[in-house]
């Protein structure tokens, strides 16, 4: 039941053009100044690293290289949707598809643009760890934003006094997870596992659980 909630469709906020809201959208000027309110966001559960591995068909290391977006009929409304195309840097798990172009939810067509809190958001030249599902129509980010880790460049502590700061990357979270509900039981969700951790112990972490899921089959 909580992986079939990944594949609802949360509401968009819809900007026409001069600024103002769309009113099909049930959107006000006022509340895109101050953000969706609490009935249009994007709320959904933390998922564990064990979730996320399951609905992925594939996990990656990837950097965003081209995008275009457009008009959709999703569950029976048209959205604007986005598709970008992914250049794989490192393949973590699973088979990747031999050209890989991922659909999040919102973007701008013409002078109309839409954001949904709760979707991933790639960004061209950004590089991430993305999980990866094939849904009926296209590629899809597995969990929306749950399933998106930008790759940052974070300094470690000195060790030794004195001594120069080291650059390493880290996966940090995606930046609109709307959201996010604290995780019922005793499994800790993906965000806390993979968040701050480096590039290498975070794959290391999704290989194990890779491993782990698909050896159950």
């Amino acid at each position: 039941m909580l992986i079939a909630l990944l594949f609802a469709l949360p509401p968009a906020v819809t900007l026409a053009p001069g600024g103002d809201a769309d009113p099909a959208a049930g959107v006000s000027p006022g509340a895109l100044l101050s953000g969706p309110r609490a009935a249009q966001a994007a709320v959904a559960v933390q998922l564990s690293l064990d979730e996320l591995v399951a609905a992925a068909s594939y996990v990656v290391v990837a950097t965003a290289t081209e995008q275009h977006s457009r008009w959709e009929e999703l569950g029976g409304a048209e959205r604007i949707v986005t598709y970008t195309r992914l250049s794989i840097d490192r393949t973590v798990a699973g088979q990747p598809d031999a050209d890989v172009w991922v659909r999040t939810l919102g973007g701008i067509v013409g002078d109309v643009g839409q954001h949904v809190a709760g979707d991933a958001q790639l960004r061209i030249g950004a590089q991430a760890m993305i999980f990866v599902s094939r849904a009926s129509s296209a590629l899809v980010v597995s969990g929306m934003a749950q399933g998106h880790y930008p790759i940052v460049d974070a300094e470690e502590t000195r060790r030794i006094a004195g001594a120069p700061r080291i650059a390493v990357r880290r996966l940090a979270a995606s930046p609109s997870s709307g959201t996010v509900l604290a995780r019922p039981g005793p499994a800790i969700s993906a965000r806390e596992q993979l968040v701050g951790a480096t590039v290498d112990a975070a794959i290391d972490a999704v290989s194990r659980a890779w491993k782990a899921k698909h050896a159950q089959k």
